[in-house]
């Protein structure tokens, strides 16, 4: 409701004045209220309108703290992440100016606490990294007073107290500055339970060895980024980029300016449809917005020769790349949390967490701060994790699909041969992997022609055994799939290779495996969770043609002999129709 221009309806201005206890009058009472307030204050009358059965208040024009405040910040941290120190810190000290005390002094209503401990948690944020500026620039007498005084009053905010303390140290206080640490790290066992974090114990160090800390923009956090490199090939996703952009830059928006909780992105698809590359190229589009750290973990979850990675190494991984020293990353799992989630409490940090097994192994990871964006991949659908947005990736389309054919090749020769390059993507099925896979092997074969690699593609195993590559083809990343399935899934993905990818029923498959269809019907949705099958209606599925005849060359069947099969199949279970 502060500095919102959105419609607020009069049953929630009749709850944020009364509450429960609301008077037979109140819709009355506010309508008087908002009478008297539009005679009283003329300019107002303009801005304050009917809207439904509530009002508007039309914030264009109108000079609002609560509004132009964030603002100020957002433009401020735009100006830091462009290097433009001295500006920056121009910003942050006007905006920090619009103060003259607490918000709604004096108004204690429940349904404004939590707006009013947004802005104020906003304001002592940018206070904090006001003070983290004018350190850098040596203004470390000018901050003693107001420290003291925000320190006393917020004695548990580690960051607050690590500046106090080194602002003492460069003053020459440094047995003042001691002491204060000493305070603080008692008042955290005796009410918390905590030893301080790796700033206070950072700061406590220099004191003790006398000398002044590096600059925190070289040091922790500012700036980190150990992003893999985008794809040179990058092509379509239009709308999946668009949705992730939104997402992404929805804190820089002059209409919401802050964001009440962090953004997760969840892209999962089949293995090679590209959810690393776009999330890699989304994050790489997103940089700017989160100048403080770009983080890449890989969670192996379908690594060829590693287990899943689990979530405490996971976090090693994360607190080096914000500069954490070895010897201060904790080696107990919940303080390596409590360590991760505090380093970015106040920060606008990006985190990919890539190849994910499960909602459980990404947990631990996420940040909880409103800055910060995570993006995580997944082989599966992750449905239990509480997403912003969630994306599943389809196959391309064929215009994209021969856009991408074409990038990679990087000649004349497949707009020489448009119907054989239609010929090569169709027989990829849409599949970003299997296109760039066909691709590579033509750029890399100069004396080729498209329509000479298309005559060497059979259908099946053999366009997957004919498209090997360095790392591993397509059937190796379908095998990493497959072995992560647990038996009764293994066995039967394997026969689905024995029935046509067009007439997958969960009654067929039943009778094929010997199992009540019930049983079988749910091991079929798991493999649709897996995205190695998909849902084409009640008890009916579709497989893409490459992964159907992968699970064909693991059942041992060949493209006649699992038809033959099929057939006997088909006929053995045309009377089959209750559960067993």
């Amino acid at each position: 409701m502060l500095a919102s221009a959105a419609p607020v309806s009069i049953d929630r201005l009749i709850d944020t004045v009364w509450g429960p206890e609301t008077p037979a009058t109140a819709v009355k009472q506010i309508r008087n209220a908002t009478s008297d307030l539009r005679r009283l204050h003329p300019r107002l009358a303009e801005n304050l309108r009917l809207a439904g059965d509530g009002y508007q208040l039309a914030l264009d024009g109108c000079r609002v703290d609560a509004a132009t405040f964030p603002r100020r910040v957002v433009e401020a941290r735009k100006l830091l992440a462009e290097g433009r120190t001295e500006q920056a810190l121009g910003g942050l000290r006007s905006a920090l100016s619009l103060w003259r005390g607490p918000v709604l002094g004096g108004l204690d209503r429940p349904a404004l606490q939590a707006q009013i401990a947004a802005l104020n948690e906003l304001r002592l944020v940018t206070m904090e990294q006001r003070v983290e500026l004018e350190l850098e620039v040596e203004n470390h007498q000018s901050l003693l007073g107001e420290l003291s005084a925000w320190v006393a009053e917020h004695p548990l905010r580690e960051r607050l107290v690590a500046q106090f303390m080194l602002a003492l140290h460069r003053s020459g206080a440094q047995a003042r500055a001691l002491t204060v640490f000493e305070q603080t790290r008692r008042t955290l066992k005796e009410e918390l339970g905590v030893s301080p974090g790796v700033e206070m114990q950072e700061a406590h160090r220099c004191i003790l060895r006398g000398v002044q800390p590096a600059s925190r923009k070289k040091s922790l956090l500012l700036g980190r980024s150990n992003l893999p490199p985008r794809s040179l090939h990058f092509t379509g996703r239009a709308r999946e980029q668009r949705v992730m952009d939104e997402a992404g830059r929805i804190s820089q928006t002059k209409s919401r300016p802050l964001r009440s909780a962090p953004v997760v992105i969840a892209i999962d698809g089949m293995a090679g449809i590209g959810k690393t590359t776009l999330a890699l190229h989304a994050a790489h589009q997103l940089t700017p917005f989160y100048p403080d750290a770009q983080l890449f973990v890989d969670m192996q979850a379908f690594a060829m020769a590693d287990r899943p990675r689990d979530p405490g190494t996971a976090l090693g991984i994360l607190l080096s790349g914000l500069g954490v020293p070895p010897e201060h990353i904790p080696r107990r799992m919940d303080e390596r949390v409590a360590v991760w989630r505090r380093l970015l409490a106040d920060r606008r940090a990006l985190i990919v967490l890539d190849n994910v097994t499960d909602t459980n192994q990404t947990l631990p990871l996420l940040p909880t701060a409103p800055g910060c964006l995570t993006v995580v991949t997944s082989r599966n659908r992750l449905t239990s994790l509480m997403t912003t947005r969630h994306l599943t990736l389809p196959e391309m389309s064929h215009s994209e699909g021969r856009a991408l054919f074409g990038k990679i090749v990087g000649d004349e020769r497949p707009l020489r041969e448009p119907a054989a390059v239609e010929y090569i993507v169709d027989l990829c099925g849409g599949l970003p992997l299997a296109i760039r896979l066909a691709a590579a092997k033509l750029r890399h074969r100069p004396s080729w022609s498209a329509s000479h690699l298309a005559s060497r593609l059979g259908v099946g195993w053999q366009w997957m055994a004919t498209l090997e590559a360095e790392g591993g083809g397509i059937a190796e990343v379908f095998r990493q799939s497959y072995e992560g399935l647990d038996a009764a899934q293994q066995r039967i993905f394997r026969l689905l290779g024995q029935v046509p990818a067009d007439r997958i029923e969960a009654r067929n498959m039943a009778a094929l495996a010997g199992l009540s269809v019930v049983h079988t019907d749910r091991l079929l949705e798991s493999l649709v969770d897996a995205h190695l099958l998909s849902a084409s209606g009640p008890a009916c599925y579709g497989i893409h043609g490459l992964i159907h005849a992968y699970a064909a060359q693991l059942a041992g069947a060949t493209h006649e002999t699992h038809v033959e099969r099929a057939e006997v199949c088909l006929a053995a279970v045309s009377g089959v129709g209750s559960e067993i």
